[in-house]
């Protein structure tokens, strides 16, 4: 149960990271400006300018130098922020590798955009999830906030010190206003204590102090997914002790369910599609059907134990994975072909099947959602698989297709 008062107020999933950095005490923001994510660097300079915040603002050239600029802040020992997506977080990748190699607890804010549009899916960031960020998809402007601080929280873990990407869906949620409940400074400051760097490896006032370590690459990258290994617990911690404060939790921090109880069948969502399969569930399950959801909310590190856990308690007999990403050349999203290798080795695995949706901001709608959860019903009942299914528009034949060119 929640021990504090907090403001209530009607703001974006943009606004509502801003104010969750504010409350943070970050000392060092470096932006360089990209749709939809502008807004959240806005509000963080206005903070600056009226006085609410003690921040060094670094208007950069560009995300390369942003992620530089962010590197160098940080292995001097202070709390950073940036705030990117879209073609901003790809021209960044470079620096994001170099981050996370510098144990780095950077978090970043990625309002999701697609390459190809100004619109939400997860071509950006997909393509990140290698470079050592924990990555933590959330559903509403509230969980934007919520997270956010929880963010700083694990990534600063001296267990952890890894970097943090928190991901929403760009103008559904970056953009979209809500009511959101906005937490007290002397609240926030009773779950995110001041930053203690492990180690400060540049000392600005000491022209001469540069303190690097440097170990075999395989010594270092073994170090990092025992940090990331480390993060599950962590973050499941977080979530907890936020809950204890402020009376919000998110699932267990890595996965979040609905009406899995006496499910055959269970839809994976992801963001803020989850609300919409909230509602079909509710609808299926007024008609009999035992269906139910599994929100993800941690993408990195994977929820491995946690999915196979849920498997053999429960034994769903079908899994319909619902993503807004595709690996070309496979056929398939990157949470379906984790979900899959990571139920492989059970005994009573579910069959499964992947749905592409909401590709280069599509609507995802009731309907696509239904169509999708009677396919993974009619799998529960027949054992029948389709391997995936696409959404929002007919692939067709790849040569009546050219012809129009």
């Amino acid at each position: 149960m929640k021990m504090v008062e907090e403001i209530i107020d009607f703001i974006t999933g943009n606004d509502a990271v801003a104010y969750a950095v504010k409350m943070a005490r970050v000392k060092v923001v470096a932006a360089y400006p990209i749709t939809p994510q502008s807004p959240v660097t806005e509000k963080i300079a206005e903070y600056i300018n009226n006085g609410e915040m003690d921040t060094e603002f670094i208007a950069i050239e560009g995300e390369h130098s942003c992620l530089a600029a962010m590197r160098g802040a940080g292995v001097c020992g202070v709390r950073v922020f940036t705030a990117t997506c879209g073609p901003g977080l790809m021209y960044a990748h470079e620096n994001l590798e170099c981050v996370h190699r510098d144990r780095t607890p950077l978090v970043i804010a990625v309002p999701n955009r697609s390459y190809s549009s100004l619109f939400a899916d997860y071509t950006d960031s997909m393509p990140e999830a290698t470079t050592g960020f924990i990555q933590v998809f959330v559903e509403s402007p509230q969980e934007a906030l919520d997270t956010t601080l929880q963010a700083f929280r694990v990534a600063e873990d001296h267990r952890v010190l890894m970097p943090f990407m928190i991901l929403y869906d760009g103008y559904v949620t970056s953009h979209t206003g809500a009511t959101v409940r906005l937490p007290s400074q002397e609240d926030v400051d009773k779950f995110l204590p001041p930053f203690k760097p492990y180690a400060v490896k540049v000392d600005p006032s000491r022209s001469e102090f540069i303190q690097w370590e440097a170990p075999g690459v395989p010594i270092q990258e073994m170090e990092h997914e025992q940090a990331m290994e480390n993060a599950r617990e962590v973050i499941k911690l977080a979530n907890e002790e936020y809950a204890k404060i402020f009376g919000r939790r998110y699932g267990d921090g890595l996965l979040e369910t609905y009406r899995v109880e006496d499910a055959e069948a269970v839809l994976v969502t992801m963001a803020s599609m989850t609300g919409t399969a909230r509602q079909v569930i509710d609808m299926l399950r007024e008609k009999g059907e035992k269906i139910g959801l599994i929100r993800l909310r941690t993408f990195r590190p994977f929820p491995i134990k946690e999915f196979q856990a849920l498997q053999e308690k429960y034994s769903f007999k079908a899994m319909g994975v619902c993503e807004r990403d595709v690996t070309h050349g496979c056929r398939y999203g990157e949470v379906y072909g984790d979900i899959k290798t990571s139920l492989y080795d059970l005994d009573n695995r579910p069959k499964m099947i992947n749905f592409i949706l909401g590709l280069g901001g599509a609507d995802i709608r009731i309907p696509t959602l239904v169509t999708a959860s009677e396919k993974v019903l009619y799998t529960a009942k027949t054992g029948k698989i389709e391997k995936e299914s696409w959404f929002g528009a007919e692939i067709g034949e790849v040569e009546t297709r050219l012809a129009a060119f």
